[in-house]
């Protein structure tokens, strides 16, 4: 599949199967090598033998990494797993995006480079209810805070990718550690074992991953000698609730299209007539 089709494709049954199962699902070989060309210049933002330096993590909304934001492959699961049906429409997003960054890591990158040091960790410990949680109910999957992970350079299984803890989206009991609040593995007897439950993944460039924040998961060294990791990591919500301050500016989401605006309006939904964004109605 290669994004010339504009329209959002609906996620199948057998998508929705696994994500519930696993809290995650991989859309490998989404864009074209053109695409993938592009954006990659635009991600690295330096010469290619300055590959490694440090980027901007606003570039991530700009030039053609911006259509990654609401791209067709990944608009209609969002919308299936994020969304309710009174607020779908052709005009506006019934989600919202709420952050975005750009990740750069060349052979050789450590998890130690990471303030967390590449902890399994969630959004909120998995036994707890709360706004950004994983439900299913009444045949509907609402996956609270989802990120999106485009890949731009392939990635090797074993040798760096994000790596999950199936299933763990769905847990009633604590991991193990002291604090049941404690929202990352540290300290827990069980970490070793963890880590020896999650799998990762094999993608071509150009593929998305797609797994709620409900889920355990982590950072990995990035050992794929052949090529650095260089993906670009999304954060959705829906419509009632928000997690992450906003990092974009005004001028910026003001010259996109008026749909992909309204990824970034305001955080409310009584009287039911929060559709387009503006300076005055905008997620913080």
């Amino acid at each position: 599949m290669k994004s010339l089709n504009k329209e959002p494709v609906p996620m199948t049954e057998e998508q929705k199967f696994f994500f519930d199962l696993r809290g995650w699902i991989l859309l490998p070989g989404v864009l074209s090598e053109e695409e993938i060309g592009t954006m990659k210049a635009e991600a690295y933002g330096v010469d290619e033998a300055e590959k490694f330096q440090s980027v901007n993590p606003k570039q991530s909304f700009q030039g053609s990494l911006q259509t990654l934001l609401d791209h067709p492959a990944i608009a209609g699961v969002l919308s299936e797993i994020l969304a309710e049906e009174p607020f779908l429409s052709d005009d506006y997003y019934a989600f919202r995006c709420e952050n975005s960054f750009i990740t750069i890591r060349p052979p050789g990158w450590s998890k130690k480079e990471r303030r967390d040091g590449g902890l399994p960790h969630v959004v909120r410990p998995p036994q707890q209810a709360n706004a950004m949680r994983y439900q299913a109910a009444g045949g509907k999957i609402f996956a609270g805070l989802t990120r999106v992970v485009w890949e731009l350079e392939e990635v090797k299984s074993g040798q760096g990718g994000t790596s999950f803890l199936s299933g763990s989206h769905k847990a009633h009991f604590s991991f193990g550690g002291p604090d049941r609040y404690r929202p990352n593995v540290s300290d827990s007897s069980w970490e070793n074992s963890i880590r020896d439950m999650m799998e990762d993944y094999s993608c071509p460039a150009g593929s998305a991953v797609i797994f709620t924040e409900s889920l355990v998961h982590a950072a990995n060294d990035w050992t794929n000698p052949d090529n650095p990791r260089c993906a670009v990591f999304n954060c959705y919500n829906s419509l009632w609730a928000q997690w992450h301050r906003l990092n974009l500016d005004h001028d910026v989401i003001q010259a996109m299209p008026a749909k992909r605006r309204s990824l970034f309006r305001g955080v409310w939904q009584i009287g039911g007539e929060n559709y387009a964004y503006s300076q005055d109605n905008r997620s913080l």
